[in-house]
């Protein structure tokens, strides 16, 4: 039968209007998202009260939600559920180029574990095989129809500690969402770009009750402004302060050593002015220079003003009346900023914003909103915690602000703008030249009460050792450390683990509650910004309860015996701290202690590269100092020493600790000690902004330790059979840096045979490099060789470029799949060419060796290469 609907009445219209139709618009982005947001909502298991939870606020609908969730994930990293955890599951799915819910929507068979805490295959064996789940979203799909609160969860055979049931584990889960909520509003960017508040007349209102106090008893309020050679900028602060609609104050201008014309306007000002006072004195600081204003106050109330900054002229009027009229000792304004302090805003249009909000200490510690030109205290409150801190370099009014608020309360937002503040890009002032770890000393002294811990550490369980872990944005490495430290000790001493977690990505703290949620040895403590290491170790620090302090980054793999040895040095009451041998997973060295090489010679670890059989030869146990990654303390030592300075931000911490312990020791006999039986694998992952601040690190140690430095060591490497020949001198880094780095010159000598068939005769160095499947074969070789005096090392596949490689004189590949391309300056020798499967290799090779003798060699070798074709010949 013939098909004629082509030809029914309007298909020819149809067809040309179709041709002619536009284009459908190209789907978006969004439109795409919106679309999965769908899916996602037919998949049923969004658990809404623990996604609004997570995200701080509430939902019309479940679609609202996730519309929401899949509109902003890309930079939250959220869950829409405890049971969905996308970075586990992203790990576990078999194809990760997949969205965790573009996997759950293909059904596929794989059940894999959806989060720490569900494993589809463990909860489908669990089902009865009427009903039983085939796919991982209807494992999730049957167990949120038919769990009751007692259910089990069904958790990965090898999470530790027993399984939660479900009503704990969601519990567990909505406390660590509401924690992660708390945590994101406390750390909030408390800028925006327009003011929006109450204009004056109503601020007026507000405080009519302190207005009226303020006109009775008119009290004086004594302002202090330091400067330095600011004589531009000061004229108009000053001016800012005689605008002032409040008249009873007396302003103190502390001229900290200006070398330009401030001498100059001060003289003019005050002449007209009697209520100013100067007051010069030498160069020593901001801080210094408001110390020396407070000596001369005689207010009943306390203003601060910077040179840079200007008041608008009711700001005493309408802060010193919400003084009189509340409870607080102490009041801040709201304040407008211009400029980001960065050195995009120095040259074009600086950007505007305003700031003013109250607040608690949480919100304090978190990250300081509370101005000092905005604030205004009582004296009595200023003179129970003065004077500022000069040993600050930087965030003197924080800590400052910090310390009245721990003794007094948080002062008191009065929502006025009163406070114009430059915030524009000058390399002249401190907040752009010194570095920001100068924020983490400021708060130091508000998270750890040193003293408390001191007077309690006595109290400390001596049967107890204490791992402290900082991350930062890896879970991954993290858990592999803790499970590592918890396997090793089933046949050591009791141990307790602390992951301070420095504000990472929500899943880090996450993954890690939920795997170690039944694990009584494990506490994970997210910190609301990231602290560092030497804050965040010393936070974990003051968390511990053992005895024994263990320092451990979260990229390393502790190995079996691990922990005795480095209690037994502890046992040495000269020995202030003890390190494993740090080595690459490949198995060369990363620090088998720390040494130095004289004055303003940056320290580095011993025989760092190098094959293990170095360490093991050089036999040196006592250091001036260790590393930190892995290191065993007596908790006692750490808290008297005061821990590690936050003043380093990751480098350099540990270096500066040893030295201190050092300096303050009794005994001349002191010293960090490195046990070589002790192993910890150290995989060193580079978390993002680790080396943000190694020149800053550089400058202040430098600083601290130049004419104290530790001596040049030489003759550790005398004792594993080198030369140290002098430094490599690197390049300055950062021309305000007084040291430049370097790297240790190390040479092997000319060695003899002393003992045996082949003494008197030259000892050379030998490197074995070994596939995996070859390792027998080359023990016989090595053996052979050292029977003959000969120097053997042995590489893996991924240490055969190991950096001291120069030092040795023989290369030797046995190989199979690997490759390993000749050694510049040494014999190179390829073992059985029959075997190797790289077919370059025979061509690239000059000597041969193997089942059938020496195969290829030199038609007149030299007296090195005679030596290695007789030493294969014997073998």
């Amino acid at each position: 039968m013939t098909d004629d609907r082509s030809r029914r009445p309007g298909s020819a219209l149809r067809a040309v209007a179709k041709r002619f139709r536009p284009a459908p618009a190209p789907l978006t982005v969004n439109d795409r998202l919106l679309r999965w947001a769908r899916r996602i909502g037919e998949f049923g298991v969004l658990d809404r009260e623990y996604f609004e939870i997570l995200v701080g606020r509430t939902f019309a609908s479940d679609a609202e939600a996730i519309e929401f969730y899949v509109l902003n994930d890309g930079s939250r990293g959220l869950s829409l559920s405890p049971l969905i955890e996308p970075e586990w599951l992203h790990d576990r799915q078999p194809d990760e180029r997949m969205s965790w819910y573009d996997f759950l929507h293909q059904e596929s068979g794989d059940l894999v574990a959806t989060s720490p805490v569900f494993d589809s295959a463990v909860y489908a064996a669990s089902v009865d095989s009427s009903s039983r789940p085939s796919t991982p979203l209807d494992a999730l799909r049957h167990f949120l129809a038919h769990a009751t609160a007692a259910t089990p969860m069904p958790v990965p055979e090898s999470r530790p500690g027993p399984a939660p049931t479900w009503a704990d584990q969601r519990a567990r889960a909505l406390d660590t969402a509401r924690r992660f909520a708390a945590a994101q509003r406390r750390t909030r960017r408390r800028y925006r770009k327009t003011w929006g508040g109450p204009d004056l007349e109503q601020a007026r209102e507000t405080y009519s009750a302190g207005l009226a106090r303020l006109d009775a008893e008119k009290p004086v309020v004594s302002i202090i402004l330091p400067t330095h050679d600011r004589a531009g900028r000061l004229e108009q602060a000053i001016a800012s302060v005689v605008a002032q609609t409040y008249t009873a104050w007396q302003l103190i201008v502390v001229d900290d050593g200006s070398t330009d014309d401030t001498p100059e306007v001060l003289a003019r000002l005050t002449a007209s002015e009697p209520r100013i006072t100067s007051i010069a004195q030498d160069p020593a600081g901001a801080a210094a220079a408001r110390n020396t204003g407070l000596a001369n106050v005689t207010g009943s109330y306390i203003a601060f003003l910077d040179s840079d900054n200007t008041w608008r002229p009711s700001h005493l009027e309408i802060a010193v009346a919400a003084l009189l009229q509340g409870d607080s000792p102490a009041v801040y304004t709201g304040l407008r900023m211009v400029g980001l302090n960065n050195t995009a805003d120095a040259a074009a249009e600086s950007q505007e914003t305003f700031r003013g909000e109250p607040g608690t200490l949480d919100d304090l510690l978190a990250g300081n909103f509370i101005d000092l030109n905005a604030l205004v205290v009582s004296a009595v409150a200023v003179a129970d915690i003065a004077p500022f801190d000069t040993s600050l370099k930087r965030w003197i009014d924080y800590e400052f602000v910090l310390r009245l608020a721990s003794r007094s309360g948080v002062p008191a937002y009065v929502d006025h703008l009163s406070v114009d503040y430059d915030n524009t890009f000058d390399p002249q002032r401190l907040s752009s030249r010194e570095g920001a770890s100068w924020q983490e000393v400021a708060v130091a002294r508000q998270l750890i009460d040193w003293e408390g811990l001191e007077s309690s550490a006595a109290a400390r369980r001596a049967d107890l050792v204490s791992v402290v872990m900082p991350v930062y944005r890896e879970w991954r490495m993290t858990l592999r450390a803790i499970e590592a430290v918890l396997a090793s000790a089933a046949s050591g001493p009791d141990v307790e683990v602390v992951v301070v977690d420095n504000a990472s990505q929500r899943s880090v703290s996450a993954i890690l509650t939920a795997w170690f949620g039944d694990e009584a040895r494990v506490r994970v403590l997210r910190q609301d910004r990231n602290l560092n290491f030497a804050l965040g170790s010393d936070v974990g620090l003051a968390a511990t309860t053992g005895s024994v302090v263990v320092m451990l980054n979260n990229d390393t793999e502790v190995q079996a015996g691990w922990l005795a040895p480095l209690l037994r040095e502890l046992d040495d009451p000269d020995c202030l701290g003890a390190q494993p041998l740090l080595l690459y997973p490949e198995g060369t060295v990363q620090a088998a202690g720390t040494v130095f090489g004289g004055d303003k010679v940056l320290p580095w670890h011993f025989l760092a590269g190098h094959p293990r059989a170095d360490v093991d030869r050089a036999a040196q146990t006592a250091f001036s100092a260790i590393t930190a990654a892995a290191a065993a303390f007596r908790a006692a030592d750490l808290i008297r020493w005061r821990g590690f300075d936050p003043v380093f931000a990751n480098g350099l911490e540990d270096v500066d600790l040893c030295l201190r312990a050092l300096a303050s020791a009794e005994s001349g006999e002191a010293h960090f000690a490195v046990a070589l039986d002790s192993v910890v694998i150290h995989h060193e992952s580079k978390s993002p902004g680790r080396d943000d601040a190694r020149i800053t690190n550089r400058r202040i140690f430098d600083e601290r330790w130049q004419g104290s430095y530790p001596a040049s060591e030489p003759g550790r490497y005398s004792a594993a059979g080198f030369v140290f020949a002098g430094v490599s001198a690197g390049e300055p880094k950062g021309h305000d840096v007084m040291v430049r780095s370097s790297q240790p010159v190390v040479l092997r000598p000319d060695r003899v045979v002393a003992d045996g068939p082949w003494a008197g005769r030259p000892s050379l160095r030998w490197a074995l490099k070994v596939s995996p499947g070859l390792r027998e074969r080359a023990g016989e070789l090595a053996a052979s060789l050292r029977k003959r005096g000969q120097e053997v090392v042995l590489d893996e596949p991924d240490a055969f470029y190991r950096s001291s490689c120069s030092l040795d004189d023989v290369a030797v590949a046995l190989i199979d799949a690997d490759r390993f391309v000749p050694q510049p300056g040494a014999v190179n020798v390829l073992w059985d060419p029959a075997g190797v499967a790289d077919p370059l290799a025979t061509a690239a090779f000059a000597l041969h060796a193997g089942p059938g003798g020496i195969v290829r060699a030199p038609s007149t070798p030299s007296d090195v290469e005679a030596l290695v074709l007789e030493a294969l010949a014997k073998r």
